[in-house]
Formats: C-alpha cells, structure tokens, sequence
C-alpha cells in the first residue's frame, strides 16, 4: 500500500516459494503483521487459528489449505479495492470457499 493510502499491490507481498508451489511462511509485511494481531491469528471467515508457517503443520499438503492469505472483503470482482480496509487474513480453503460472495468478518454478509 502506498503511504497516502492508494492502492495495494499484493503482489509485491508474496514471499518467494523457493520452487515451492506455496511459500513456507506468509509475507513478511506490515500490512500482514497488523492483520494477524488485529484478527489474533484467527481465520476471519471460520473464525479457528491459522498456521503462522509450514512447519507448525504435519504435512505441506495441510499447509497448502490452511495456509493464512490475503482476502478481499469485498470482491474485487464486485468492485473492492486493493486497500488494506477491504483486507483480512483467511485460509486458503476457506478463501477459496468463499469465492466471489460479499461476506465479511466470520462470515457474516457486509450490509
């Protein structure tokens, strides 16, 4: 995110794989770090605690669903931003679960 607050670019957020197909550890970030402890490491669409690397996890398998990623509250596309007010941290499947749909925080629908 830019410092006047403009638009965010995740993909200059994404840690390298190291051939990997997903990184062991999530970006390391000031956007990420403020997320993790506003949400206390805690999935924002299930509401169960994230894995903070790969090898807090039994298998990369494991990692690869649960893994903490960068979801859009509001999809991008319905219209969301890349700001970081449209952002929290949710496990890779349940980000995927969610799909296009305009839920918020545990779930919930954004009215």
């Amino acid at each position: 995110m830019s410092a006047a607050g403009g638009g965010l670019d995740l993909a200059g957020q994404v840690s390298q794989t190291g051939g990997m197909s997903q990184p062991i550890t999530p970006p390391q970030t000031d956007l990420f770090a403020r997320l993790w402890q506003a949400q206390a490491g805690d999935c924002a669409l299930c509401g169960k605690a994230m894995p903070r690397s790969r090898f807090e996890v039994a298998h990369a398998a494991i990692w690869k669903k649960e893994r903490p990623t960068f979801d859009h509250i509001i999809p991008r596309a319905a219209g969301g931003p890349d700001r970081a007010e449209n952002l929290q941290l949710a496990h890779a499947r349940c980000n995927k679960r969610k799909g296009k749909a305009q839920t918020g925080s545990l779930g919930r629908v954004r009215t």
